[in-house]
């Protein structure tokens, strides 16, 4: 029998009942699902369900797009739980408001899929952020002072445990910590009103009550003296030449710093132009953080070279000896900003562990005082999360001199969200009005970023700052 080809649409309708049916079973099904409302410091189970083993690319953006997490996990085919903390990539605390993943499958059998979760962060767990202290050796001579500098996510209970070789709890601090600053908590070694530590090796514990998982735990080295000299001499270069090797680079870092002696490092003091106070300033210092180049020693006055903190031009002049002391760097952590190339390389216990662009100033008209100062500085305590300056909020600043910071780039709120777009296309340009501004936000593989050295830089790391001037 002879089959009649059918024509229009009801002839259209028939064919289309007769090709088979491809029917999205549970082998195409992707899904995710994930609380409406997220909190910082605590765990968020996401429940990814994938058609086939391979990897989840996840992706965290605001409503502005600003990207804050990729982070990439294996999954296999079914229902797949991941758990994030509710943190950006460095375990930054995120700001209240909309955000949202966009999860990327790449399965094994060559397909590619993408599924979209939407929620909301409001606030955070009180959480212990950061605990640095400001040296690895506590000196019972108290030729300097120790402490721990606390950060916490809401106001909260810190308690810090001091702990012997076997475990056993030496010593406790707990206090209260509520200033969305930080504080300093300091400890001279005294177990009680009478006795003091003994001299060896022990640990450090720190951790908030109400959250105790975010714990943070370093070595900590007590002994009798501090074998550091403070006699000022001459003492070479303070910064390295470009070309110089890693490890020529990181003995200079780690060269004691000549310094002016005096409370408070945005104090200026004159370098005279001769050896007598009535001579005039050929530039301005600030004291406490910048080292000093010290060319020769003659009676009671220093030669030195350093740069001005006014115009940012190289002077040569004398100052006077006993206003001058020498401190030590830390020994881990060493930071060497080029301002010709707009970058920051981090070192690490004498290895290069990555390089940034960054914006150090930029000179506009007769604003002079905006050219970033070359030399050799320390940075200082922390001050706070974030400041504010112009308009702009710049956050997780870090002082290194008198006057300059180390800070991430500025930004307005709009509405619940953070809006970078007047300082983040400048980043690896001249463009901050001197301090050195550091980017938020990381690339595929990266690790460094303004939170990254807020949260490990410790008090008195090395800050090379090299010129963009020939001599």
């Amino acid at each position: 029998m002879k089959r009649k080809l059918c024509t229009g649409l009801a002839g259209l309708i028939l064919l289309l009942m007769c090709l088979p049916v491809f029917s999205a079973g549970a082998e195409d099904v992707v899904s995710v699902s994930m609380p409406d409302v997220v909190r910082g410091y605590s765990e968020c189970p996401i429940r990814l369900v994938s058609p086939g083993d391979g990897d989840a690319e996840m992706r965290l953006y605001d409503s502005l797009n600003n990207p804050w997490l990729i982070r990439r996990e294996p999954v296999t085919a079914g229902e797949n739980t991941i758990i994030w903390d509710g943190l950006a990539a460095n375990q930054e605390r995120l700001f209240a408001g909309p955000y949202h993943f966009d999860i990327f499958l790449h399965l094994k059998d060559g397909r590619e899929m993408k599924v979209t979760a939407k929620f909301q962060v409001n606030a955070t767990v009180p959480t212990l952020m950061i605990a640095i202290p400001s040296s690895d050796i506590l000196y019972l001579d108290h030729s300097e002072k120790w402490f721990i500098e606390c950060c916490v996510s809401v106001e909260c209970l810190v308690e810090i445990r001091i702990m012997d070789g076997n475990g056993k709890q030496i010593h406790k601090l707990d206090t209260v910590i509520s200033n969305e600053d930080g504080e300093m908590i300091r400890w001279a070694g005294m177990i009680d009103a009478r006795n003091r530590i003994e001299p060896g090796e022990y640990t450090v514990s720190c951790r908030s009550r109400e959250n105790p998982s975010y714990e943070i735990t370093f070595p900590l080295k007590v002994e009798e003296t501090n074998p550091l000299s403070r006699e000022v001499t001459v003492t070479g270069p303070v910064l390295p030449e470009r070309g110089m090797s890693d490890e020529e680079i990181w003995a200079i870092m780690m060269k004691p710093s000549v310094v002016i002696n005096a409370n408070g490092s945005k104090r200026r003091f004159d370098l005279h132009a001769a050896p007598k106070t009535a001579s005039k300033a050929v530039a301005s210092l600030r004291c406490a953080l910048q080292g000093l180049e010290i060319l020769e020693i003659n009676g009671p006055w220093a030669r030195l070279v350093a740069w001005d903190h006014r115009d940012g031009h190289k002077a040569e002049g004398y100052f006077l000896v006993k206003k001058l002391t020498v401190e030590a760097p830390n020994p881990h952590y060493g930071l060497l900003v080029d301002k010709r190339d707009q970058t920051m390389t981090v070192f690490h216990d004498g290895k290069r562990i990555g390089t940034i662009p960054v914006s150090t100033g930029k000179v506009v008209g007769y604003e002079k005082y905006r050219e970033t100062p070359a030399g050799a500085f320390l940075t200082d305590v922390r001050i706070g999360p974030n400041f504010a300056q112009d308009g702009l909020r710049y956050e997780y600043p870090l002082r290194y001199d008198g006057g300059n910071i180390i800070h991430g780039l500025g930004y307005v709120r709009q509405g619940r969200v953070r809006d970078y777009s007047q300082t983040l296309p400048y980043l690896g340009q001249k463009a901050s009005h001197g301090c050195i501004r550091v980017g938020s936000f990381l690339k595929e593989g990266e690790f460094l970023n303004i939170y990254w050295l807020w949260t490990h830089l410790p008090y008195h790391t090395r800050v090379i700052v090299l010129d963009d001037q020939e001599d």
